[in-house]
């Protein structure tokens, strides 16, 4: 059953009084034998012997405990004169040395006086009992006859001080009375029987005392001073694991500290789960200091892993969706990972991997079950749990203790160790009646107070001059002016351009792209892009949070001067001259965040924080603009907003309903080339820079579904197919060029006039019809047949 504080101090304070009790009787019934029996200035220089040895008695590191040479003087008094003067000294001695400590505690005092009197009472008893024989001073007895007393009156006296030392701490500190005796008394036995050894010698020849005295002076010399270098290293090597200790866990608060401050919504969180999580591994007992050391570590640095994790989802305000919490359990098994790396003297990883395995094996990311889980995993899962339900969090309020508690219980037996959980119910009313915002570790507090103020969005702390008020003023005045004239059913890209117009007036931008944020797909995808390289950036698409513009749409703040190769990766890198600075701005109304837009700008730190602020003066407007347009434009076609280009599909159609149109109209051969892509807006983009890098000035895409593109290509013959194919697949990515696991997932047909067909629809169905057929592989040399087998190319 776990004690509590007060618990362990009633008990503590009952012990220390039953063993002084027991002590002040021995030393009555030793006061009472002495005042019967004559007085002996042999027994007396021996006492004083025992308590000057006392004064010299050196300290058990990290023990409130002290052992001495003072044993040889004590057992020739019990050899010699018999019990009672032994009790005596060892009496005084205790007394004197507590009395004259700087800092004297009545329980130590009573302790002192009590412990050794009873002690070496008990052993005195058990040698005369086995020896059969007087006191040596009394008469002479041989050798042989006392050896093997001699050998229990130290085993008997060392068990007694030890066990009942060991009992005084263990009932003081709450730790485990056996393993304080194993570690910190057990190996010292032998100073006990190395002292019952020396002191058979003087007993030996009690007749001369000052002679055996003289004799083993320098034996006992050199064993206190033996004793005291052997606890001189032991405390040293004591200090330097524990300066190594200190700087593990210095290094574990940084690494926390890391955390601390990416996580927004849970700071000090891991704080309060190290002071929780070492109270419940008390009240378990599990007291080994590897274990203990793990957990005081892996406390700090369960949540490693959600460096991996995208903030966005971290600090999500609403219910995580299934991909969302596939992302979150990855944390568990990345953060043992990061910390595999760092040789800890203790298991932390096994902790941090295994902190969210289940009891009856549902967990992640092992599926471990029961007592598979570790001990400290298990302990930690459970007082994890009760601190998140405890805190705030963007999605709901803190629980109160009797609804978090209420959880946990609930899960016990299936999540969590029901052994682990009552334990900790035991330990609820002690944890609450702390603060439950404990404060962080300074290096923890520091860092993270200054992460936050990085991060923290406060744009009324800034405050805009005046002439930069006026400017936007003017500008907002300008653009509301001419988005009124659209009325309230402007279309998406008049409204855009005009919007455009107004930005290029406050910023050199070169190309500029709104961005519209997908919910449903956690995804942002460019709505409008207007200036140089806005055919690339048409119907580009990110996962929300990545990117420039992802994240700022995520996040809700500005990002100025960032490389513009973070953003819609890939995209824009071949253009010439090169967009070298991005400025992106929220667009936010009440209900939330609706998107970005994007500034790109060929010069190096091209704007100036003047202008981002200029621009998120006027964000409010343009989101609500931009708002209307989208919603506009969702009315009118149903469509997703990145799937289609009307204008290309128009025209496209145009050429496909006049037969010989091309044929017609110029006389001229022509080639089609199909180009056909997957569900994925990074492929299809690759693919679109790729055809335009491949293809003439001369030959007209048209782009009229978001996964298809269609080229009319003239003076074409059919062996331009493969030259045109190898030129796409040298332009594409290695990844998306030639795929490890199997071939490309972009699809190449091409058809050509008159083998395949006389107008354009024939063409197109030839070459869509080749995909299935024989698709031309990507990244890999083909043959092209003859092309009156009709033989069809294409690439997969």
């Amino acid at each position: 059953m776990t004690m509590s504080a007060g618990q362990r101090k009633r008990l503590h304070d009952v012990f220390v009084g039953l063993v002084f009790v027991a002590g002040l009787a021995a030393l009555v019934d030793a006061v009472r034998t002495l005042a019967s029996a004559p007085m002996s200035y042999q027994w007396i220089v021996l006492a004083a012997l025992v308590a000057a040895s006392g004064w010299f008695a050196v300290k058990v590191p990290s023990l409130n405990a002290t052992l001495s040479i003072s044993e040889t003087f004590l057992f020739s008094l019990v050899m010699g004169f018999g019990g009672a003067p032994a009790v005596v000294a060892v009496a005084l001695d205790g007394l004197t040395v507590s009395l004259f400590r700087r800092r004297r505690n009545l329980r130590h005092v009573l302790f002192n006086l009590g412990e050794p009197s009873l002690s070496i009472w008990v052993a005195s008893r058990v040698y005369y009992a086995l020896a059969g024989v007087p006191p040596l001073s009394l008469g002479h007895s041989a050798i042989s006859q006392i050896v093997l007393p001699t050998l229990a009156l130290a085993a008997v006296y060392f068990v007694m001080n030890s066990v009942l030392n060991a009992l005084a701490v263990a009932t003081e500190s709450g730790s485990s009375p056996f393993g304080l005796w194993r570690k910190y008394f057990l190996w010292v036995s032998l100073n006990y029987f190395g002292s019952a050894s020396i002191a058979l010698m003087v007993s030996a020849n009690s007749e001369n005392l000052l002679f055996s005295l003289l004799t083993i002076a320098p034996l006992v010399v050199v064993s206190y001073f033996t004793f005291k270098s052997t606890m001189g290293r032991l405390e040293d090597s004591n200090k330097h694991l524990g300066d190594l200790n200190r700087l593990y866990l210095k290094v574990v608060e940084t690494l926390a500290m890391a955390v601390d401050a990416k996580d927004q919504v849970t700071h000090g969180h891991v704080c309060r789960v190290q002071t929780y999580s070492l109270k419940l591994a008390k009240a378990l007992n599990v007291t080994g200091d590897a274990e203990t050391r793990a957990i005081e570590a892996a406390a700090l640095l369960h949540d490693m892993g959600k460096l991996a994790v995208p903030e966005h989802i971290l600090n999500k305000p609403g219910k995580l969706t299934p991909d969302e919490y596939d992302r979150i359990k990855l944390h568990a098994p990345a953060g043992a990972d990061m910390l595999s790396a760092v040789d800890f003297p203790y298991p932390v990883v096994p902790i941090v991997r295994h902190h969210h395995e289940n009891w009856d094996g549902t967990g992640y990311p092992d599926c471990l079950k029961g007592d598979a889980i570790p001990i400290g995993a298990r302990i930690l899962s459970v007082v994890d749990c009760y601190d998140a339900l405890r805190s705030h969090r963007p999605y709901r309020r803190a629980l109160s203790p009797p609804e978090a508690m209420a959880i946990v219980k609930e899960r016990k037996g299936t999540m969590y160790d029901p052994v682990v959980v009552e334990a900790f119910e035991g330990l609820q009313a002690e944890i609450e009646a702390a603060s439950v915002d404990e404060p962080l570790p300074e290096v923890l507090d520091r860092f993270a107070q200054a992460a936050r103020e990085m991060r923290r969005p406060d744009p009324v702390a800034e405050v805009a001059p005046i002439e930069l008020r006026l400017s936007a003023t003017d500008t907002l005045l300008k653009l509301y002016d001419r988005l009124s004239r659209f009325g309230p059913h402007a279309g998406l890209e008049d409204t855009c351009d005009v919007i455009t117009r107004s930005l290029r007036s406050m910023a050199p931008a070169g190309l500029v792209a709104f961005f519209r944020r997908e919910d449903a797909t956690d995804a942002v995808v460019v709505a409008y892009a207007s200036g140089f390289g806005e055919a690339l950036m048409s119907g580009a698409r990110m996962g929300l949070g990545h990117g420039v513009s992802g994240w700022v749409a995520a996040n809700r703040r500005s990002v100025i001067n960032a490389d513009p190769a973070l953003d819609v990766p890939g995209l824009l890198v071949g253009l010439n001259p090169q967009f070298r600075s991005v400025l992106s701005v929220p667009l936010v109304l009440e209900s939330g965040a609706i998107g970005a837009v994007t500034l790109y700008s060929i010069q190096d730190h091209a704007f100036t924080d003047d202008q981002r602020q200029a621009i998120e003066l006027v964000s409010g407007p343009m989101a609500e603009a931009f708002g209307r347009a989208l919603a506009q434009r969702d009315a009118e076609t149903h469509l997703d907003t990145s799937a289609v280009h009307p204008s290309h599909e128009h025209a496209l159609a145009v050429l496909l309903e006049k037969d010989s149109f091309w044929h017609a109209t110029s006389g001229r051969a022509l080639g089609v080339l199909y180009v056909r892509a997957p569900e994925d807006g990074d492929i299809m983009a690759h693919a679109s820079v790729a055809v335009t890098q491949a293809t003439r000035i001369a030959d007209l895409i048209f782009r009229p579904q978001h996964d298809e593109l269609i080229v009319l290509m003239p003076d074409c013959d059919p062996g331009a197919g493969q030259l045109i194919v190898d030129r796409i697949s040298a332009a594409l990515p290695h990844a998306v060029a030639a795929s490890i696991h199997g071939p490309s997932p972009l699809q190449v047909a091409f058809a050509c006039e008159p083998y395949d067909g006389r107008t354009v629809r024939d063409l197109v169905s030839v070459a869509k019809l080749r995909l299935g057929d024989h698709p031309w592989p990507i990244g890999h040399a083909a043959t092209p047949a003859p092309a009156s087998d009709h033989v069809t190319t294409g690439g997969r």
